[in-house]
């Protein structure tokens, strides 16, 4: 079988199983190459092959990259479409980069029939949407999608634009790269060859009368000043930054130096994504939580994948996003100018209107779409996510008559010391009615009391 044969049977592979990537892994000096896809967040292996050489520099030609330059990183595009027709379009982006053994390529698949999906297709709840949909109405301010790389970011902002995108509304871009071509939208791709970096492309199109304006992502002080900005001077503004969860967008911004009236005025509300698998609809069934999980869930109903022939023994099929949103309340901007550690800022976004990535990921695994396991996995370490209560006794119930046992007195809080606090120069310093020792050399140590050693 020919290099190009084999390289388009697996592009076509992989697209219809769902993937997102594809890796091509020299092994060793003996031009072995790994294939492997990854397919709902998780790399499986296809096959290992050699003409190892051959295969990546079949993937330059496609990308229009020099075969000869193999020890610098490289990217470029490819247009793809698979024989049959397949489930559309597909854009891939290819990556490569020097290795022991030769070059790695990794193949990401834009699959271009995504575009166009509506925020109710992309699994957002109605009580999140009619908290959400009006700041995407606004006239100005900054909305920020939060996530690690590969969560869906992007998608979610192409979402909002195109229910933004008419007439009368000027829309344009500053992305690196432009994922999704779409008719009716200004979209300027960052170029650092060329000197088009996100704040002088940004800049540029603030003279262009623009209505809203996408930044595809929030990099450096420069581009997060103008971005907010922006904001304030009549603009809707969406962009992308990089951190685990929504109250990361606040740490972010206030450590590339941006001030407290700047992101309280500016910023609108902060969406934080990442996707769990879902259950596969061919043979999930439903299950009773386990003691430890039920309290986390009330009266919720429980699903699990059994494993069939549709998901290949794994019991899921495709992935479902989880969000977490955090609006700019009053209350959360006063914290800004004053507390601003995570958590204390997601003390106050909790009391103040949020929804947690863990109470929306509950609520998919009650319709059926995930598994409560795999919202837990993905909550876990956030600081919205539940803490742990297997180590706890189950509460024995209460006979009926019977009267509460009395709380037990809390113990009286420490006076707070002001100044500096003396460091301890002996142990009498740090027991109770012991006199300190004397400093002063040569002079007699004052008796023990009784009892202490």
């Amino acid at each position: 079988m020919s290099v190009e044969l084999m390289v388009n049977q697996w592009i076509e592979a992989a697209h219809e199983r769902g993937a997102s990537d594809i890796h091509f892994e020299p092994l060793d000096k003996d031009d072995r190459l790994r294939v492997r896809v990854r397919v709902d967040g998780e790399l499986r292996g296809i096959e290992t092959v050699n003409d190892g050489r051959k295969v990546i520099a079949r993937l330059k030609v496609m990308a229009g990259l020099d075969v000869n330059e193999r020890g610098v990183p490289l990217d470029g595009r490819i247009k793809f479409s698979p024989s049959g027709g397949g489930r559309g379009g597909l854009d891939l982006r290819l990556s490569t980069t020097p290795c022991m053994g030769g070059e790695k390529a990794v193949l990401r698949l834009i699959d271009s029939s995504r575009l166009g999906l509506s925020l109710e297709d992309l699994g957002y709840t109605k009580r999140m949407l009619d908290l959400y949909r009006p700041h995407t109405q606004a006239p100005y301010g900054l909305l920020l999608h939060v996530g690690p790389t590969g969560s869906g970011k992007t998608t979610s902002l192409y979402a909002v634009l195109t229910s933004l995108n008419r007439t009368e509304v000027n829309i344009q871009t500053v992305e690196d790269p432009v994922e999704y071509d779409v008719a009716g939208i200004t979209q300027t791709q960052v170029s650092h060859d060329l000197g088009l970096t996100f704040p002088k492309v940004l800049r540029a199109l603030l003279r262009q009368d623009p209505n809203v304006i996408l930044v595809g992502e929030i990099r450096d002080p420069e581009t997060a000043e103008i971005a907010l900005e922006a904001s304030m001077t009549g603009h809707l503004v969406l962009s992308t930054l990089h951190a685990n969860e929504a109250v990361g967008a606040l740490i972010r911004l206030i450590d590339m130096g941006m001030t407290p009236y700047s992101i309280a005025y500016a910023l609108r509300c902060v969406i934080a994504q990442r996707f769990a698998r879902r259950l596969c609809e061919q043979c999930r069934k439903k299950v009773a939580p386990p003691e430890a999980l039920a309290r986390l869930v009330g009266n919720r109903p429980l699903y699990t994948g059994e494993g069939c022939k549709a998901c290949q023994r794994t019991g899921f099929a495709g992935r479902i996003p989880l969000y977490e949103y955090m609006p700019m309340s009053d209350a959360l901007k006063k914290s800004v100018y004053g507390e601003t550690t995570p958590d204390a800022l997601q003390a106050v976004a909790s009391r103040s209107g949020m929804i947690t990535m863990f109470e929306d990921g509950v609520e998919k695994a009650g319709a059926g779409l995930t598994t409560l396991e795999e919202v837990l996995r993905l909550t876990r370490g956030l600081r919205t996510s539940p803490r742990s209560t297997a180590h706890r006794r189950p509460t024995t119930a209460m006979p009926s008559g019977a009267a509460p046992r009395p709380a037990a007195p809390r113990p009286a809080a420490p006076v707070r010391q002001t100044g500096a606090m003396p460091r301890p120069t002996s142990q009498s310093d740090v027991v109770p009615g012991v006199r300190p020792a004397p400093t002063r050399p040569g002079a007699p140590r004052p008796p023990r009391p009784p009892g202490v050693r």
